[in-house]
């Protein structure tokens, strides 16, 4: 007679299990930002220290110098607009761990708005480290355009910010924080802020602009290691059964 068949007990591997887990993607997050708010700072004392004293007359100030986004006339400075760009690139790798790590429940309209969001701040990286490899601006110059990615960013960041609220406080605040580095970031350090430190308002670019807008970044990455912490201690465990339960 043959015997009863018992329940089939196999099991599929569980794949989910090698995945980077939430607090993991927070921390690489925090790595690309505070990465990225770095090599902003570099990029902006080559301009504004490196290349200030060869100019005692102010002329560094001039927007022909203007590295965040190359547009005719344009002169590159040393290698301001490529460090920069690079910068830039890793921030949008940024957002995308950020959404990876805070939004546990992301649908297709929140995956399509992560990767918009990303894109704009990457185009603009690599405008920049083109333009400053071939030594002229590319063709995304044209301020319509620059407008259109700085509204994307911008904008895309307040809607990531409203949708990872309710799972991480801490990468909301994040994402107003990277908020620094958009157009209306840069417009607003340079006329609220970098007056108020340099003395001055420039007729062009206040010095030290650049630097300024770096700081927020470099906040954000400091608050995602707040979210990540918060998040390895909310993780629960795979629960272990005692093999003498019930006996």
């Amino acid at each position: 007679m043959a015997a009863m068949a018992g329940p089939d007990v196999r099991t599929t591997p569980d794949h989910s299990a090698s995945r980077v887990p939430a607090f993991g993607w927070l921390l690489i997050a925090a790595g690309l930002f505070l990465t990225s708010a770095l090599l902003q700072v570099i990029a902006s004392l080559e301009r504004w220290v490196t290349y200030a004293g060869a100019r005692p007359d102010g002329s560094i100030e001039n927007h022909l110098f203007d590295y965040d986004y190359p547009a005719d006339p344009w002169e590159n400075l040393g290698t301001t607009a490529q460090v920069y760009g690079v910068g830039l690139l890793l921030f949008a790798l940024g957002i995308l761990a950020l959404a990876r790590g805070a939004s546990r429940d992301g649908g297709r309209a929140t995956g399509l708005l992560v990767r918009v969001t990303a894109v704009s701040f990457a185009l603009t990286g690599a405008h920049a480290v083109v333009s400053g490899v071939i030594g002229m601006p590319t063709p995304l110059q044209y301020l319509p355009v620059q407008l259109l990615l700085s509204a994307v960013g911008f904008i895309g960041l307040i809607v990531l910010g409203v949708c990872v609220a309710r799972n991480s406080w801490p990468a909301s605040v994040a994402c107003v924080l990277l908020l620094g580095s958009t157009l209306p970031g840069l417009i607003f350090a340079s006329i609220m802020i970098a007056p108020e430190i340099v003395g001055y308002q420039s007729h062009d670019t206040t010095p030290f602009t650049e630097t300024i807008i770096a700081f927020p970044t470099a906040a954000a990455a400091f608050v995602l290691l707040v979210a990540a912490v918060i998040s390895y201690q909310t993780r629960r465990p795979p629960r272990m059964t005692d093999a003498t339960d019930g006996i």
